[in-house]
């Protein structure tokens, strides 16, 4: 009996001990920060992107990449997930910027030698920055927001302060709550988790047309995520494609920017 109880009194202890590992190094797990890197997508872009600098609200400088738009065309800000550097997404934007969108691409807090370290706070922060780049820049353009993964939930926190034009979710989550529940369903997450960007909760504000995309096999966000985020969205107009053979970061290989590319020149014809 003693020896029963020392088990799971020792059981307890390490359970005890994983959660507040994990509690304190989540941020660790859930941002994956690069640096400047070369990488092979990084010479593929659109070829009038320039770098450009931007303030988050909250006052730091940071890098960004800015293709103009067209007369009269909207200009597209793209969030990247949660490794990588945005520069490596370049080469997804190039079908757009040849059909005459612009194209913004910030880089977050912490991520390719910028200054501070991520946290949805601090991401917020970044998107709101990055969208009142967009406005100087293009003060009479139409704006869309395009996340991926992570960005999907940091387009959808913009998205709720700062309505768009369009919204495009790219393996995108219901909650980051839902999503690391798929790698650790044996932790209380919700009292754990400091960043949770609830975007099943966020998008039911939207009004823009949306346009969900996943990938059917994505063992990173269940596809059933993106069906529950297409169905909590307040839009009249939404579309959601799925990819039988897709998973969570190959989506561009199935023609997903040209299926993009598609859904937005019928919302946003050209020299219209």
């Amino acid at each position: 009996m003693a020896l029963a109880l020392k088990i799971i009194i020792a059981g307890i202890a390490a359970y005890l001990l994983i959660c507040l590992l994990i509690w304190a190094f989540q941020r660790k797990l859930m941002y994956v920060p690069q640096k400047h890197v070369v990488t092979p997508y990084m010479n593929e872009a659109p070829e009038n992107m320039k770098p450009v600098s931007y303030k988050s609200r909250d006052g730091l400088e940071l890098k960004a990449f800015f293709a103009p738009p067209e007369d009269k065309m909207p200009v597209i800000i793209y969030f990247h997930g949660n490794t990588g550097i945005v520069s490596d997404a370049a080469h997804k934007m190039i079908p757009m910027a040849k059909a005459g969108f612009g194209v913004l691409m910030p880089e977050y807090r912490g991520y390719d030698d910028n200054p501070g370290s991520p946290s949805e706070r601090g991401l917020i922060s970044d998107a709101l920055g990055a969208r009142d780049l967009a406005q100087r820049l293009c003060p009479n353009a139409p704006v869309i927001y395009y996340g991926m993964s992570l960005g999907t939930g940091v387009a959808n926190a913009l998205a709720e302060q700062i309505p768009p034009d369009a919204l495009i979710q790219e393996a995108g989550f219901t909650s980051f709550i839902d999503a690391a529940r798929e790698f650790y369903p044996f932790l209380p997450l919700s009292l754990m988790m400091k960043d949770t960007y609830k975007s099943e909760e966020r998008i039911r504000s939207l009004k823009a047309p949306l346009l969900v995309l996943h990938g059917e096999r994505d063992k990173t966000v269940p596809v059933e995520q993106a069906g529950r985020i297409f169905d909590a969205a307040g839009s009249k107009d939404k579309t959601i494609k799925i990819y039988p053979e897709g998973r969570h970061v190959d989506l561009f290989d199935f023609g997903a920017s040209n299926d993009a590319l598609d859904w937005l020149l019928q919302r946003f014809p050209k020299g219209e």
